[in-house]
C-alpha cells in the first residue's frame, strides 16, 4: 500500500510544478503584451494612452526655453506661437534600436544631435503620425542625393518650412521640426547628387563588438547657405521631437 501512496504523491508534485510553470509563462506573455520591457522614453514625456500623442508646451516652462533658444539663435526676429512635443512610441522605439546598433558599430560614437527640418508642402502631421517618420522616399533629389536633410541653423530649415493660413485674419503661420538625429561617424564632403547612401569606409569596422569587412559611414554632412547640414539615408536615424509654429 505504500508504493501507490508514494506514486500519488509524486504525481501531485509534478502536476503542481507544471501548473506553476504554466502560470509563469502566462504572466510573461501578459507582461509582454502590456508593454513591459519596452525602451525607456525621454524624462520629459508625459503619460499617454495612445501610440501617438502630442503635448503643447507651456511658454513658462524650462522645456519651452531650451527648445525656443535653439531656434532663436538664427531666427531672432520671428515669434514662436506654439511648440508641440511629439510622443510617438512606435517611432521612438525604432529610433532607440537604431541608436543601439550605431553604438555597437562605433564603440559608442552615436553623436546624437538636435537639428532642424522643414517639410515644404508636406503637412507635419503626416510625418509625426506615421510609422516611418521622416521618409527619404518622398524627398526630392537634393545637393547630397536622395536623403533626409537636417540643419544646424533654423534659418536654413525655415526656407523649407511648411506654411499654413490661419483662419483668424488669414496670416501665414510656418512650422518646422526640431529633430533628434543620429549622425554617428559622419562623412563630410562637397555636394554630390548621385549619393544614395554614405560612402564606404576603408578597412571595414574597427568596433570591438561588430566585425564587418564592409561598413559605411552613418551620415553625410556639408555646408550650404551659411549652415552645416546633415543627411541621413535611413529613416530610423531621426526622430521628430518637437514641432515649432511661428509667425
Amino acid at each position: 500500500m505504500q508504493v501507490p501512496m508514494r506514486m500519488e504523491g509524486f504525481e501531485h508534485l509534478v502536476h503542481k510544478a507544471a501548473t506553476e510553470i504554466q502560470a509563469e509563462i502566462i504572466q510573461l506573455i501578459q507582461s509582454s503584451r502590456s508593454g513591459a520591457g519596452k525602451v525607456s522614453v525621454p524624462p520629459e514625456w508625459q503619460d499617454q494612452t495612445e501610440t501617438v500623442e502630442v503635448f503643447k508646451l507651456q511658454s513658462s516652462s524650462q522645456e519651452w526655453t531650451v527648445v525656443s533658444s535653439k531656434f532663436s539663435v538664427t531666427m531672432p526676429h520671428v515669434t514662436i506661437t506654439k511648440i508641440l512635443r511629439i510622443q510617438n512610441q512606435w517611432l521612438w522605439e525604432k529610433y532607440v534600436q537604431e541608436k543601439s546598433r550605431i553604438n555597437q558599430k562605433n564603440d559608442g560614437g552615436v553623436n546624437e544631435m538636435e537639428l532642424f527640418h522643414g517639410t515644404r508642402t508636406n503637412t507635419p502631421e503626416k510625418i509625426y503620425n506615421s510609422e516611418e517618420g521622416f521618409d527619404m522616399r518622398y524627398s526630392s533629389q537634393g545637393m547630397w542625393g536622395m536623403a533626409n536633410y537636417f540643419a544646424v541653423n533654423a534659418s536654413y530649415s525655415a526656407m523649407y518650412a511648411y506654411a499654413s493660413i490661419s483662419q483668424l485674419g488669414g496670416s501665414s503661420r510656418k512650422k518646422i521640426f526640431l529633430a533628434k538625429v543620429l549622425t554617428g561617424d559622419s562623412y563630410e564632403c562637397a555636394p554630390d547628387k548621385t549619393l544614395r547612401m554614405p560612402p564606404q569606409k576603408l578597412g571595414g569596422s574597427t568596433s570591438s563588438e561588430v566585425q564587418l569587412k564592409q561598413v559605411h559611414y552613418d551620415s553625410v554632412n556639408g555646408y550650404t547657405r551659411s549652415s552645416q547640414v546633415y543627411m541621413t539615408y535611413s529613416n530610423n536615424r531621426a526622430y521628430p521631437a518637437y514641432l515649432l509654429t511661428y509667425v
